[in-house]
Formats: C-alpha cells, structure tokens, sequence
C-alpha cells in the first residue's frame, strides 16, 4: 500500500478491496442527492480519498474503453441496491461475471492509487 501523504492521517482507514470504495462513492452520492449537511455525514474515521477521486477513476477506465457501458449499469444497480450480485441467482449470473470483471480492472487502480490497503 502506498499512503496517500494529501489525505492520510493517524486516523485514516483505507478500503480492503474496490468494492467497497465503490459502496463508500454510491452511499456518499445518496446522501449527496438528498442533500444531506456534511456534519449529518461525517465518520469517526478519514477515507483515502474523496467520493469524487472514485467517480473519476471509474469515468479514466469507461472513457478509455476499458469498462463498457454494461459494466457501469452493473456497478450502478447492485451498488445502488448496496450488494454484490449473486452468482446463486439466475437471474444476476451475467452481471455477477460483469461485475467481477469491472473491479478487477478497477482495484489495481486504487491499489496504486494508495486508498486500497
């Protein structure tokens, strides 16, 4: 892991894996469209980076053709919901596989990036 010296601090928590910075990005976007004060959203901990770095990685890898447009319904749906597709259900087995692609290509990425320990 290398720290990100903008936003670390001894009280700094970094993601375990891509996946769950993309929850932590969706989660903030919710509470972002409701409006919410940013003291009403403030945790115990600092994230390695903004809500918004996450976006634009994720924006890097779709405009480079690196994600294709199924890839973003995918993450945009199940993350919405706050849940990984069930490759168990039928009806998720394709987007699971879509799903599984995108953060493989995403997590180097954050990896590099220093917000994914």
């Amino acid at each position: 892991m290398i720290p990100n010296p903008y936003f670390s601090s001894p009280s700094t928590q970094y993601f375990i894996n891509a996946e769950e910075a993309w929850f932590w990005f969706v989660r903030s976007e919710k509470a972002r469209a409701e409006r919410a004060k940013a003291s009403d959203t403030k945790s115990v901990f600092d994230r390695p980076c903004d809500p918004d770095d996450v976006f634009r990685w994720v924006k890097q890898l779709y405009d480079g053709r690196v994600l294709a447009p199924g890839h973003l319904v995918v993450m945009g749906h199940y993350g919405f919901l706050d849940r990984y597709p069930d490759p168990a259900n039928d009806d998720e087995v394709v987007d699971f596989i879509m799903w599984t692609d995108a953060f493989e290509v995403l997590e180097p990425i954050l990896i590099d990036k220093g917000v994914v320990a």
